[in-house]
């Protein structure tokens, strides 16, 4: 990677059902990356959506080849979602973001300027903008992330979080449903990568629907969490290391674009036959 040029990056977009946002929010996202990154690639992952999500992707494929489509055969879940994004990704730079627009891509950059010295950039939304139910599950899931794991952020769920590649090296990720971040979080925590977070602007979602905060995943939630815990005793810090050289890509601005690469090799995701309770990939918490 040359000194002068910003990291490369993969942009991961888990989607179910979102016909109505998906192509607008790929086309931000290319419109972003195509004015900061020399080499980037977006995967949107169809976790087996039932409208024309897969139809419309596949046709962003062919128009874009740095547009990748990952498709599961059923509805796996949203932490299978983003695993299978995580593994598709071939960058530097790994950044997910949930594909419904409630989150600004273009605040993306800012981020980009603490990579430098951070392991994990993640966001929390700063005025959230759901729903009051969601909002009080919100709040009561992050204190008793607090007490049980002694994991002290602002929003755990938070779908904008921006990752140098070695983090998913050195961690593994068992949740295919709502605990996905929690267990990414628990890890990088014990790991002693550094993270640093930062406000985001959260909006209302305008189309599609939002699954989540039902009995079944709050009781599978609470769980989880003790295994996690359980995991999070197991874990060392990593020996003191000398991060990857990440110039800042504060001189490369949208006034300034530069014309993205084109990579011969595609990946392709293989999913397992669906389960017989499947999770939805918008399934959270809170």
């Amino acid at each position: 990677m040359s000194p002068s040029l910003p990291p490369s990056i993969s942009i991961v977009f888990p989607a179910y059902n979102e016909e109505e946002n998906i192509e607008k929010t790929v086309a931000l996202t290319k419109k972003l990356v195509e004015s900061i990154f020399s080499e980037w690639e977006i995967i949107v992952v169809n976790d087996g959506s039932r409208d024309r999500t897969g139809d419309i992707i596949n046709q962003l494929h062919k128009e874009d080849p740095r547009i990748i489509a990952v498709h599961h055969d059923g509805n796996k879940g949203y932490g299978k979602a983003l695993t299978s994004g995580f593994s598709t990704a071939c960058k530097d730079l790994i950044f997910f973001c949930d594909s419904d627009l409630q989150f600004d891509i273009n605040e993306l950059p800012t981020f980009l300027n603490w990579i430098p010295t951070h392991d994990i950039v993640m966001g929390y939304r700063a005025k959230r903008q759901d729903p009051f139910h969601r909002l009080l599950n919100a709040k009561g899931w992050n204190i008793l992330v607090r007490l049980i794991l002694g994991l002290k952020v602002r929003d755990i769920d938070c779908a904008f979080k921006l990752f140098r590649r070695e983090v998913f090296d050195h961690i593994t990720i068992e949740s295919v449903g709502a605990m996905v971040n929690t267990e990414i979080l628990v890890q990088a925590f014990g790991l002693g990568f550094q993270i640093k977070e930062l406000p985001v602007t959260h909006f209302p979602r305008e189309f599609g629907t939002q699954t989540g905060a039902n009995l079944r995943v709050i009781l599978k939630a609470f769980k989880e969490l003790f295994r996690l815990r359980r995991k999070l005793k197991g874990i060392q810090p990593l020996p003191p290391r000398q991060r990857t050289a990440i110039p800042t890509p504060a001189a490369h601005s949208a006034e300034n674009p530069r014309e993205g690469s084109t990579e011969e090799k595609r990946h392709a995701a293989h999913a397992a036959p669906s389960s017989p309770s499947p999770k939805t990939a918008k399934e959270s918490i809170s």
